[in-house]
């Protein structure tokens, strides 16, 4: 018996030499008497717990680089515009002031697209930090959409879209950090103006139960790709259609959101048909944790 448990423990130990050597992709398989086997469990289940980590270090590392990637590129282009046509102009190869004021004017709006995406960049890595937190305050949501749809009146109706308000009940109050929700429902109907292609309407409805809020942003345009509609709240993520002049965009105004939404304690999700597309967000009752008063 003490032969045999010597062997154990000689086991135990070469496998731990060996998974200590870098094999962290195995595990002591071993059954022994209740005390020992105690020992080897719990092992094997830091085992688990360091690859978990190494994995989760590894996407991390991973989600960085394609990070700094999409950064680079998004902010080349506009770059090499902004170089080239001052070049031009640096170059004197114009014909007249018309043209000088043609490449200034193209320069200046490309300089504009960087500073959108840095602007979108700072915010998404400001919402994602581990420290940031909430001011809350109580505030009426349908009184928000009001006073949304009163502030993008213009816009829809240059597009030709009416934006239709419904709140049941008519006051809805609700804690929340009214900066980052109203930054929210901007991205969304910015989204719905830009990628809502053929859209009549822009509904903004909000209905309240007894456990949430839920709020919806919806149009009756093109509708999403059902490819497309798992990736939306990626970062830099863009419907491939989507990508021109005139939509332009970062692919963060929708990872912003929900990061922000997430900060409530919230969730959002996205739903596309031939009817209508429409955001759709769940704040719970509930104050959420990272929450100043």
């Amino acid at each position: 018996m003490k032969s045999y448990r010597q062997f154990q423990m000689k086991y135990i130990e070469r496998e731990l030499s060996r998974i200590a050597s870098s094999d962290l992709n195995q595990k002591i398989e071993l059954h022994v008497n209740h005390n020992l086997q105690g020992v080897v469990d719990n092992i094997n289940s830091l085992i688990a717990n360091t690859n978990e980590h190494i994995t989760e270090q590894r996407r991390s590392e991973e989600s960085k680089d394609e990070l700094i990637t999409n950064v680079s590129h998004d902010i080349r282009t506009p770059l090499t515009s902004i170089i080239g046509y001052l070049g031009l102009i640096e170059s004197r190869n114009y014909e007249d002031l018309d043209q000088i004021l043609k490449y200034t004017h193209i320069a200046y709006n490309k300089s504009l697209d960087m500073q959108t995406l840095v602007n979108d960049l700072f915010e998404y890595a400001n919402v994602e930090h581990a420290n940031s937190s909430l001011t809350m305050t109580k505030f009426d949501m349908a009184q928000m959409l009001d006073q949304l749809s009163a502030d993008f009146e213009l816009e829809a109706n240059k597009r030709g879209m009416e934006i239709v308000v419904k709140a049941e009940p008519e006051k809805i109050l609700m804690s929340g950090d009214t900066d980052k929700l109203g930054r929210v429902f901007n991205n969304l109907i910015m989204n719905a103006f830009k990628y809502g292609k053929g859209a009549t309407h822009l509904w903004l409805n909000a209905k309240q139960t007894p456990q949430e809020v839920v709020v919806s942003v919806a149009n009756n345009g093109k509708p999403i790709p059902k490819e497309s509609l798992k990736n939306l709240f990626d970062r830099f993520y863009r419907v491939e259609d989507s990508r021109s002049k005139e939509t332009g965009g970062t692919g963060l105004g929708l990872a912003i959101a929900q990061s922000m939404v997430k900060m409530h304690g919230g969730k959002i999700e996205v739903q596309s048909n031939k009817e209508r597309t429409a955001f759709i967000i769940h704040f719970p009752t509930k104050k959420p944790k990272n929450s100043e008063e």
